[in-house]
């Protein structure tokens, strides 16, 4: 039983390994609107956990930067409308982090590019197989989860 759970995981783990390298090696023809990666990445992360009020320490933590530096980078993003600060509702001595519709404008085409460059190759299967595949892995996905 254990050699096949090891198969399993092994060949998940190879089509995810491929599919970030596939990811990764698709990114050089993307047009971020100027930005580079690292801005755009923050633009995206920003954009993903603006309903949690995210703040410049939150980037400065993920990012390994200094405060001050991240402070820098986000007012050349907010300069060029990337970005917005707003009051935080909860602490008027904070500033929440929020995207601009061009930011988000941005951010929904790059996820779309995403997608579209790290789409599985299912063809080899037919609708019952896909289906099949699709209920088994969202088994796996939801024991994962408990």
């Amino acid at each position: 039983m254990d050699d096949i759970v090891n198969e399993i995981t092994e060949l998940i783990n190879r089509i995810a390994q491929r599919q970030r390298r596939q990811a990764s090696s698709k990114d050089d023809g993307f047009d971020f609107g100027g930005l580079t990666f690292h801005q755009a990445r923050i633009v995206g992360f920003i954009e993903s956990q603006e309903a949690s009020g995210v703040i410049a320490r939150d980037i400065a933590d993920i990012t390994g930067q200094r405060p001050a530096s991240i402070s820098s980078l986000l007012s050349g993003l907010e300069a060029d409308g990337w970005l917005v600060r707003l009051p935080d509702p909860s602490d008027s001595r904070r500033k929440t982090l929020g995207v601009t519709p061009k930011a988000r404008a941005l951010v929904k085409r790059y996820e779309a590019d995403f997608r579209a460059k790290t789409r599985l190759d299912l063809s080899g299967l037919n609708t019952e197989e896909r289906q099949q595949l699709k209920t088994l892995l969202t088994k796996i996905d939801q024991a994962s989860n408990d």
